[in-house]
Order: C-alpha cells, then sequence, then structure tokens
C-alpha cells in the first residue's frame, strides 16, 4: 500500500479495544515474552503449538506477534506499487502454483529476518504461520479507504492485502499491516503502536475501510456503491466502538443546508467533541444539540473536507461538495 495513503489511515490508532484486549490478554502476555530473537518461522509456530491448544488462541497468537514485531517498511513503500506483487509469469497453472508458493516462502523467510513488511508481506507471514498451525487461512487482496479523496469513489484500486482466516465454520477478518502502528508525520518513520480492533472484526466494521477484489468476500450484504459514499474512518472509530448515526454518507452538498449535522453514539459525559475543516485548519469546539447531535455551519466550506474528532482523536473525515 502506498506511504500518502498510510500516513493518513495510521494517525490516529490509539487505546486497545477492550472486549479483545480482555479476552486475549493472557495469549497477549505469552505472546509478549517470546525471545526477541526468533528469525524461524518452525521456532515460532513450536512455541505457539506448545503454548496454546485452541484455534482462536494460536491465531490470536499470530497476530499479536506480526503486529507487534513486524515494522512497516516505509523505504520499499516509496518505491513500489501494488502491481509488483504479481513479480513472476507462468504458462500453466502447476508452473504458477510452485512459482507463488516460492514467492510466498521467499516474502516470509524476508519478513522474519528484516522485521520489515508491506502489506501483502504482512497478509503472506499471517497465512503462512497460520497454515504452519493447522488453521486455514487466504490472503485477502483489493481497496482500502485511506485517503480523503476516496470518498465518493468506486473502489477500483488495489491497495492493500489483508487476510481471512477460518475458526470452526466462520471466517474472521485480520489485518495486520493497520494493526502495526503507525507512520510518524514529523520523522516520516515507522512507530509500533498495536490496534486491536482489526482482530476478528466484524464484517460490516470491516467493511467500513476494506472492499476486496473478490466480492465473496465481503461476508456482509453490501456493494461497491455503499463503499464508495462511506466517510474515511480511522482507527480510533473502531477502538473506542463510537457509531455515527447520521449522515450515513460521506459526500454532503452545501446546497442540502447552511449546516452539517452529525450524530455519535458510544461518547462518554466528559467526552469533548471538535471539528475542523481543510479550508482553515482550526480546531472548533462545538457544544451538542441534543443527546447526539452536533451542528457544523457549512458556510465558505464547499469543496472542502471536515474532520471530528473526539478528545482531540480524529475519527472520521467527510466531503463538503
Amino acid at each position: 500500500m502506498q506511504l500518502k495513503n498510510l500516513l493518513l489511515l495510521f494517525l490516529c490508532l490509539s487505546f486497545l479495544n477492550t472486549t479483545y484486549s480482555q479476552k486475549y490478554n493472557i495469549v497477549d502476555s505469552i505472546v509478549d515474552a517470546y525471545p526477541k530473537s526468533i528469525i524461524s518461522t518452525d521456532q515460532l509456530v513450536g512455541l505457539i503449538n506448545s503454548d496454546f491448544s485452541k484455534q482462536d488462541e494460536k491465531a490470536r497468537a499470530v497476530f499479536k506477534w506480526v503486529a507487534t514485531n513486524i515494522s512497516y517498511d516505509v523505504d520499499l513503500a516509496k518505491t513500489m506499487e501494488f502491481k509488483s506483487m504479481n513479480a513472476f509469469s507462468y504458462k500453466t497453472e502447476k508452473e504458477k502454483e510452485i512459482k507463488e508458493r516460492k514467492f510466498k516462502l521467499d516474502i516470509v523467510t524476508g519478513a522474519m529476518v528484516s522485521r520489515k513488511a508491506v502489506c501483502h508481506s504482512y497478509a503472506a507471514l499471517v497465512e503462512y504461520l497460520c497454515l504452519k498451525l493447522g488453521i486455514e487461512a487466504k490472503i485477502i487482496i483489493g481497496n482500502l479507504k485511506s485517503n480523503p479523496s476516496q470518498i465518493g469513489i468506486l473502489p477500483i484500486d488495489i491497495n492493500h492485502a489483508w487476510n481471512v482466516i477460518r475458526i470452526g465454520n466462520d471466517w474472521k477478518f485480520i489485518d495486520a499491516t493497520l494493526a502495526a502502528g503507525f507512520i510518524s508525520v514529523k520523522t516520516n518513520s515507522f512507530k509500533f503502536y498495536f490496534n486491536d480492533s482489526y482482530f476478528f472484526t466484524n464484517p460490516d466494521s470491516f467493511f467500513l475501510n476494506h472492499y476486496p477484489l473478490d466480492e465473496n468476500w465481503l461476508l456482509t450484504k453490501k456493494n461497491k456503491n455503499d463503499f464508495a459514499k462511506l466517510p474515511l474512518f480511522f482507527g480510533n472509530y473502531f477502538q473506542n466502538n463510537y457509531q455515527l448515526i447520521k449522515p450515513k454518507s460521506g459526500l454532503h452538498s452545501t446546497s442540502e443546508s447552511g449546516n452539517f449535522i452529525f450524530a455519535i453514539q458510544g461518547l462518554d459525559e466528559y467526552d469533548t467533541v471538535e471539528y475542523s475543516s481543510s479550508i482553515d485548519n482550526k480546531i472548533i469546539y462545538l457544544d451538542q444539540k441534543n443527546d447526539l447531535d452536533y451542528e457544523i455551519s457549512l458556510v465558505g466550506k464547499k469543496n472542502s473536507f471536515v474532520s471530528v474528532f473526539v478528545n482531540g482523536k480524529i475519527i472520521a473525515i467527510y466531503k463538503i461538495i
């Protein structure tokens, strides 16, 4: 995935998702104690197999280890396009299978040794480790909504990779890339910051910023038009279980109303809500109109982006047309 898109998406990765961090805190603490010198997938798989018996706990161990030990390769991301992932040609399906297996193994080995990866490498490593642990896993490629310019645009670009894994009869989403951390705007370097909300994410929530090339992997009754209309959501939105009740569309016309009214569920009594416009970039405090609604004046804000913040953390961006 390109760096310019990652910069926006990773700005607000913060507090852990309470539900999963509590359920898997023992798994996480065991994995955190693994030797930092691990470079062998066999060694890692051996540790996970010896420490955990349940499939979901093994999957969590893979997710936790990859997201907290593999850093995003900023330098590589600057020089590549997603299409370079198709790094081999083939004439027959058998040749494709052999070359694809070797290509994935090379990616996995490289990530383990260098401790660096881009999105496809994260996904390949998660898939490889899960398969070695007897967990069915796949790499899914598609579109990640990570830049406000994508609001209102159909998801035709392939710019990201993530995983689905099978636990029992259900397929579960994992995105180790987004879980790993963020790129510092000041230093343009990667910073680890574990984001728990991209583990076993509910399909309807995962859809808010992921659209697969193969629509069979939506796992929800949505379509490209639904995805295009969505606002740009950030990590803090998912981690705090906020719900933007209105407007559902990320596109808002100044001709519809002189004001932009939005409503959020999940706020605590002392949470503060603010907004900024791309026109003036000023952070402005908002008072509630009622129990849920907040109102922003759109005077002078045509052809701009409006960012919504809760407690100083950006949760969503809307496009004003």
